[in-house]
């Protein structure tokens, strides 16, 4: 459906007017006739409220969050941990205390964050009447014991030792913010929120990292992609998030757009679940039965990787150097038979995160029949139903050792929008912050886990964590690690391909039009 000017407008104002203010503009907003202002569009519904920096389960969210709260690290594209807000992040010998030392950040009223703020804002994410994404990360912080060393110190607490801990301070949903206040937010970031206006955010002239170039951005949901893709051609939108491969295809080469695609952002798998699907025969056959060099071909338009079975491919403490897995019809045939399943009923589950399973299960009900697996597409139960045995497709964003793996166990849900594409943690899962078992039940997993957290040494921490991800490579079928796909407008510069919910994925402090 192609999204005509009229259309765009009316939606944006309709989203405006549900929050009650005027339409592409806010009452009183900062304006500056020289520069227009950055519009972007995303996956989702509206309308949007004042960002949260603490509760982030969608793309829009994670993004509007980082927009204005600076967390005290943020994830490099290999996953691994950098500073941010914070200078500097550094546990004592023993794991249990890390001191984190704050760089020099106006926030936007005018005065610096201090070590109150931090300790109030990770308080903010352990109260469970928050429901903060990253509050299962922060579980074992002790607030009572951690306090404020200086004036830009503090020293964080921890119940037991963890090596690991600067992969939960970079993780979205930590933001710090004044008093650690998140209905009106008064952060460090390079955009503020002006109460009335949430339909934008608008530029701090202070932040730390210079000047933004844009005077405002725009936030637009539209859960409808080939509308977020028209939108985008007709010039409405300047930055248009998670393009299916076919409108990839279609940017590629067009005067007046161009795509933004970050390899291995996406694990598309297949969970068997518990069940008898989980019997160890049936899950290799199904892992032996899929041809993933077709799925990749067929659905994402070779725009992906074969998938080995594995997440975070190209990600820090990711084992290299696997065989690929090769479909091998008649050695599955042969374990659908043995564990007398020749033939079964198997429902296949749709992923409410990703449409791109929809056209996937008619090839996968093919490829599966030919090993005796008869799937049947079903959508998923809703949240408060038991979850019925059977396949289902599941798509994950990179994410970081170990929290990625606690995402994948997680399965987590969006609370109130099941229409999100990231679910990532979140990861992705999106979203970046599942709760649930990070071992995914498995006690030798949990082990080395456990091992990693408290090892000092750099070596041994990567030796534990690797271990554990070839343990668990038996436990999904992983067929493929893609690219999320980012369109934009000739004239936007200063953005460039990123993983989800890196430190530069989504950030516009350095876009610029024209």
């Amino acid at each position: 459906m192609q999204l005509s000017r009229r259309s765009f407008l009316r939606a944006a104002g309709a989203s405006a007017a549900l929050a009650g203010i005027p339409a592409l503009a806010a009452c009183g907003a900062p304006a500056d006739a020289a520069s227009p202002r950055l519009v972007t569009s995303f996956a989702g519904t509206g309308p949007l409220g004042a960002p949260d920096p603490h509760r982030v389960w969608r793309p829009v969210d994670r993004a509007r969050a980082a927009a204005v709260a600076d967390t005290l690290l943020v994830w490099d594209q290999d996953m691994t941990p950098r500073p941010h807000l914070a200078a500097s992040a550094a546990p004592d010998r023993t794991g249990t205390r890390w001191r984190i030392r704050l760089r020099d950040a106006v926030a936007h009223d005018g005065r610096p964050l201090a070590p109150a703020d931090v300790l109030a804002s990770l308080r903010r994410v352990l109260d469970p009447a928050t429901g903060a994404t990253a509050a299962p990360l922060l579980a074992h912080l002790d607030l009572t014991a951690s306090r404020a060393v200086s004036a830009t110190e503090v020293e964080l607490v921890l119940g037991r030792p963890d090596f690991l801990f600067a992969l939960a301070l970079a993780a979205p949903g930590t933001g710090i913010v004044r008093g650690g206040r998140g209905d009106v937010p008064v952060g460090t970031g390079a955009f503020r929120f002006l109460p009335g206006s949430p339909d934008a955010l608008y530029r701090h002239d202070g932040h730390w990292a210079g000047r933004p170039p844009v005077p405002a951005v725009e936030f637009l949901v539209d859960d409808d992609e080939e509308n977020r893709y028209q939108s985008l051609v007709d010039g409405y939108v300047h930055w248009a998030h998670d393009l299916f491969p076919h409108s990839a295809r279609r940017l590629l080469g067009r005067t007046g757009t161009t795509v933004l695609s970050a390899p291995g952002s996406v694990t598309r798998f297949l969970d068997t679940g518990p069940g008898p699907l989980a019997e160890p025969r049936l899950r290799e056959a199904v892992r032996l039965g899929i041809d993933r060099v077709e799925l990749v071909r067929q659905i994402l338009l070779d725009l992906a990787q074969p998938g080995d079975d594995l997440f975070g491919a190209g990600l820090a403490h990711h084992p290299d150097g696997l065989a690929p897995v090769v479909r091998d019809v008649a050695r599955a045939r042969e374990l659908v038979v043995a564990a007398g399943a020749d033939g079964a009923r198997v429902p296949l589950f749709f992923d409410p995160f990703d449409p791109m399973s929809r056209p996937t299960a008619d090839l996968v009900v093919e490829q599966l029949a030919a090993v005796g697996l008869r799937c049947e597409p079903r959508e998923p139960e809703p949240p408060d139903v038991e979850p019925t045995p059977g396949i289902r497709f599941r798509r994950a964003a990179a994410q970081p050792i170990p929290l990625y793996l606690q995402a994948v166990a997680a399965a987590p849900r969006v609370p109130g929008d099941d229409t999100a594409t990231d679910g990532a943690a979140g990861p992705g899962t999106g979203g970046a912050t599942g709760s649930g078992d990070a071992a995914g039940g498995r006690p030798d997993v949990r082990a080395l886990l456990a091992v990693a957290a408290r090892a000092p040494d750099e070596a041994r921490r990567t030796d534990a964590l690797r271990r554990a991800q070839l343990l668990l490579r038996t436990d999904a079928t992983a067929w493929s690690v893609g690219d999320e796909h980012v369109g934009v407008t000739a004239d936007l510069s200063g953005v460039g391909p990123a993983r989800p919910d890196t430190g530069t994925w989504a950030r516009f402090h350095r876009a610029r039009l024209g």
